[in-house]
């Protein structure tokens, strides 16, 4: 196995150990969870049932005050034709409720009492229009807490018609009370609206409409200070989809197309997480006067949203709340990771224990391997005693300690097979191979030496000599006893029998090797650089380590050409060693392809090449006792050749 007993024994008792902390930790984690959610679903509800509640008592007064004013108008107690009484009336209405802005009454001949809040000069402001004759007068009265004039002025430019507004064509056209949609006040610019109720005669004649003002802008400020964990929020948002009030009251504001202030689009709104979580809230309003709760993700953080429409008004307003999850329950995952890195600490804590208990367990059947490892490796006798173990091992002690004589008896035999096999295997290809390219190349290269020995004998005798002639004819030769050497050195190198190794300048072999490759490297545009000092003579096989020094050479020069290098050269460089000579072969060329497995048979980088050149070299440089390498760091081959001694 690739792990000791004692290493599984102690994991496995703490990975047990983590396993079943980990599983209390999480089904507790998954049940506190859900019971945490379903509690901040009803923290939500209670929130929103909170705000519609809130904002149904705070409109209810509005309600409540234009009924009573239309019941006291339709009955003649008080006279809608006497402009004073009517304004003290309203008066002491706007004083007792703080939530309505204004109080008004505008009937069929376009007369319009209007009482409102005032910034100043006093407290209260009265608008007074009144038309006798057909001549139109426009008053302002302002008005402190006591009821005392303050200031009043005339405004012969209004042209302010009650009967145009849409409170009163509403109220009129539909012969009962009213909501008008939100909208921003012009003078205040807040949040507001209005309810209007007409007011008839006995004869149920319209004779006016009274309307009541409602600053909305207290519902957003309630929503402000409304608690929805720690980041959510609860909203007022109409049915068709306009924000009524917000905690922010500053958002929702809007300046329309004609220059008049508005209420924003749900889908316009500055939050982006108000925007998902109701963009299609239209969809949701499937239940009438039911809460729809869902969940959505933003920014990969899951949210709650409730939709609860605002029972008992009349008005088409609905509370809209959202939270994130984490705002609940962020706590009980924080005390998850916890308990989580506790169980990791405490299966730690197990799992160290379990290692020194194992250890005790474990020593003598330790002791029992090293010493069945130290009889096999044949380092301790077979009749050594036992180490102390348990019984149960001694008696299989006698039956392991045969087979392993067994075993290593065996194996000497076996390894001797293999060397045989091999051996045989090696001279039977090989030689066949060898003797056959022998037989072929051997007479043409015979007859090329001897017909190039005669056009040599003729050039000299001819007056006068062509020397150029010459120095082909004799570099051919030349060639041509070295094919026949490669050859008999290939054939050599697969039979059985020692290579014959003598002494051989290296520097004459480097020059001869160029003018092998002469016409290589001048077609390549190829320069030779030799870097050779004065040598020892070394020790090898001639034609064979020339075949080494021509493998890496064409290597180079195949590099160079398939690289397009503009700088061309290959440099040959020798050290002089104690006992060995080191060639160098650098060249211009891209480098070693870091994915080619070097020395190995049948891998290579080249086309149509075999991947056979560099693991016979290293064979030859091997089997006459050096080495071959490449450096990495300096981008260049090396071999080592023996060399004599001083």
């Amino acid at each position: 196995m690739r792990y000791s007993l004692g290493f599984v024994l102690a994991l496995s008792l703490a990975g047990l150990q983590f396993i079943a902390i980990l599983i209390v930790v999480l089904t507790s984690y998954v049940s506190s969870e859900r019971a945490i959610l379903d509690h901040a679903r009803g923290l939500m509800d209670r929130a929103g049932a909170n705000a519609a509640e809130h904002t149904k008592r705070f409109l209810e007064p509005a309600t409540e005050v234009t009924e009573q004013a239309r019941r006291i108008l339709d009955s003649g107690l008080l006279s809608t034709a006497d402009t004073a009484v009517m304004e003290r009336y309203f008066f002491e209405l706007l004083s007792i409720e703080p939530q309505l802005s204004g109080i008004y009454y505008g009937d069929e001949a376009g007369n319009f009492v209007y009482v409102m809040k005032s910034d100043g000069p006093g407290p209260y402001r009265t608008k007074l229009i009144s038309i006798e004759a057909g001549q139109r007068t426009t008053e302002y009265i302002w008005r402190d807490a006591e009821y005392s004039v303050v200031d009043r002025s005339f405004d012969p430019a209004d042209t302010y018609d009650p009967r145009r507004r849409p409170w009163y064509e509403d109220a009129r056209g539909l012969a009962a009370r009213i909501w008008t949609d939100p909208y921003i006040f012009f003078s205040s610019q807040q949040p507001g609206i209005t309810v209007a109720a007409p007011i008839h005669d006995s004869a149920e004649v319209l004779r006016g409409v009274v309307g009541i003002d409602l600053d909305i802008a207290d519902i957003s400020l309630f929503l402000s200070d409304l608690t929805v964990g720690e980041t959510g929020a609860a909203f007022i948002l109409s049915d068709d989809g306009r924000v009524i009030a917000h905690p922010d009251p500053a958002r929702i504001g809007v300046r329309n197309a004609d220059g008049t202030m508005g209420f924003i689009g749900i889908n316009d709104f500055s939050d982006p997480i108000v925007r998902a979580a109701f963009a299609d809230f239209k969809a949701q309003l499937t239940v009438a006067d039911q809460p729809v709760r869902s969940e959505f993700e933003f920014a990969g953080a899951p949210f709650m949203t409730l939709l609860l429409p605002i029972p008992d008004i009349d008005l088409p307003w609905n509370i809209a709340v959202f939270a994130p999850e984490a705002d609940f329950i962020q706590g009980i995952r924080d005390n998850r990771v916890r308990n989580i890195w506790f169980a990791v600490m405490i299966s730690a804590v197990t799992g160290a224990v379990g290692l020194a208990l194992s250890e005790l367990i474990l020593r003598p059947v330790r002791a029992f391997a090293v010493r069945t490892a130290l009889v096999s490796q044949g380092e301790v006798s077979t009749g050594d005693p036992l180490p102390r173990t348990y019984k149960e091992l001694r008696a299989a002690n006698a039956t392991l300690i045969e087979e392993i004589a067994a075993r290593r008896r065996l194996d000497v035999k076996l390894q001797e097979l293999n060397r045989e096999l091999s051996h045989v295997t090696r001279v039977n290809m090989m030689g066949q191979m060898a003797t056959g390219l022998a037989h072929e190349l051997s007479q043409p290269l015979t007859a090329i030496s001897q017909n190039l020995d005669t056009a040599l004998s003729i050039a000299k005798m001819e007056e006068p000599a062509n020397g150029e002639l010459i120095s082909i004819l004799s570099e051919l030769d030349e060639q041509a006893h070295q094919g026949g050497d490669i050859i008999r050195a290939l054939r050599s190198l697969m039979r059985k029998d020692k290579s014959s190794t003598q002494p051989f300048d290296f520097a004459e072999l480097v020059g001869q090797t160029q003018r092998l490759l002469r016409q290589e490297l001048e077609a390549g545009g190829i320069a030779v650089d030799v870097h050779i000092p004065p040598l020892r003579m070394v020790i090898g096989n001639r034609v064979q380590i020339a075949q080494v020094l021509i493998n890496l050479l064409r290597n180079a020069i195949d590099a160079i050409v398939g690289a397009d290098s503009d700088n061309r050269y290959i440099r040959i460089s020798a050290l002089q060693f104690e006992t060995h000579v080191e060639v160098r072969v650098h060249d211009s060329g891209p480098g070693v392809d870091p994915d080619i497995v070097l020395f190995k048979e049948f891998k290579t980088s080249k086309p149509e090449g075999l991947g056979l050149g560099l693991s016979i070299s290293r064979t030859i440089v091997e089997t006459g006792g050096g080495q071959l390498w490449y450096d990495e760091g300096a981008h260049q081959f090396r071999f080592t050749v023996p060399c004599e001694t001083l």
